[in-house]
């Protein structure tokens, strides 16, 4: 009898996990063909001083051509660069713009947040952490 109520918990408990499973995965594979083309862009900026070209990419046109250059070098922990359209090296990293004055610049560039822009030194991440720690004071 008590061998028979250990093994009803038991198969409980396996469906239970089951159930919890099957609803909690996501639904997608996370590939690069489930991003939607024009609907995200983002600002790339050519690192050769002779360049300097700064333009638009699509999301998912920059993610193929990342993982295609990843796979040429698969031992590399850095993300490798783009081929300008411009002067056509491969020069051309993940850049931002900034929200006020305008200028693109390499993300990281500046020290402390990583989208500060070094002309006026503005960051759209400080600006969102300081209204959030202000409505929180409230």
């Amino acid at each position: 009898m008590k061998n028979t109520i250990y093994v009803v918990v038991i198969v409980l408990c396996l469906i239970l996990a089951v159930v919890v499973f099957l609803m909690t995965r996501s639904g997608g594979s996370g590939s690069i063909e489930d991003i939607p083309r024009g609907e995200k862009m983002f600002w790339v900026k050519c690192n050769n001083p002779k360049c300097g070209e700064a333009y638009q990419i699509d999301q998912r046109d920059y993610y193929e051509q990342i993982k295609e250059r990843m796979q040429a070098n698969p031992l590399s922990n850095q993300t490798p660069p783009l081929t300008c359209k411009k002067c056509g090296e491969p020069s051309v990293y993940k850049a931002e713009k900034c929200e006020k004055c305008g200028k693109i610049f390499f993300y990281g560039i500046s020290k402390g947040m990583p989208d500060r822009c070094p002309d006026c030194g503005y960051s759209a991440t400080e600006t969102s952490r300081k209204e959030r720690l202000a409505k929180r004071r409230q």
